[in-house]
């Protein structure tokens, strides 16, 4: 039998457990809503180096290349990438990944998935990533870097995988094995109009065979907007 409402001063109180069915009931719509609308409050804004970046306009990198665009956890993150390339040896390569998503995903152990995508793309150039004592490799510190406050730095080395993915088209195919591998991530909140509710998490790897191949992809990334 129903547990009967007491009116106090004209106004009905109701019973701790219906409370608690229509907490649940608005906790449910709330999520439900974040499920299907969610999705369409974010816009990919890929991050890019402009053409006006020093090693761009000189000509000793290339770029962009290999534009592409996909979808994880249903849409709520949408991730952007685009890569260069240094022009007259292939001593260096560098690829922009944005995440977009109306959350923070620093809050969400964003380390983890940042060797997951390093690794990804260390596979694709057929690489692995990391040695056996550090696979997560080491993260530096860099006060020199130019970039938005709280940016982190990894560094990896690499290895080839002992079988060739596809032999000859790989794009360190006339180097040894002497490449190093580095990804500057940081976070940043969009406070464009449309954008209110965006975050942009951008991830830059860098591929390199020398210092110098590192240096300018490094100063590339600073430029990154």
């Amino acid at each position: 039998m129903e547990e009967p409402e007491l009116r106090v001063g004209g106004w009905e109180k109701e019973g701790g457990r219906r409370w608690l069915e229509r907490f649940f009931a608005l906790t449910f719509v709330a999520l439900l809503g974040f499920l299907i609308i969610g999705p369409q409050l974010v816009n990919y804004n890929p991050a890019y180096i402009p053409s006006s970046s020093l090693y761009l306009a000189n000509g000793m990198w290339n770029g962009p290349f290999d534009i592409d665009y996909s979808k994880e956890f249903a849409g709520h993150v949408k991730l952007s990438s685009v890569s260069y390339e240094t022009a007259n040896d292939q001593s260096g390569k560098l690829k922009v990944i944005t995440m977009s998503s109306i959350l923070n995903l620093e809050d969400f152990k964003l380390q983890g998935r940042v060797i997951e995508i390093v690794r990804e793309e260390a596979n694709k150039e057929g690489l692995t990533l990391g040695s056996k004592e550090k696979p997560d490799g080491i993260e530096l510190r860099d006060d020199e870097v130019d970039l938005a406050a709280g940016f982190r730095i990894y560094q990896w080395e690499t290895e080839r995988f002992h079988y060739a993915i596809q032999p000859g088209n790989l794009f360190f195919d006339a180097h040894g094995d002497e490449i190093l591998i580095k990804a500057f991530v940081w976070n940043k909140r969009l406070d464009e109009e449309g954008n209110l509710w965006s975050f942009q998490t951008i991830i830059c790897i860098v591929f390199g065979t020398n210092g110098t191949t590192i240096n300018q992809a490094t100063e590339l990334v600073e430029d990154v907007i």
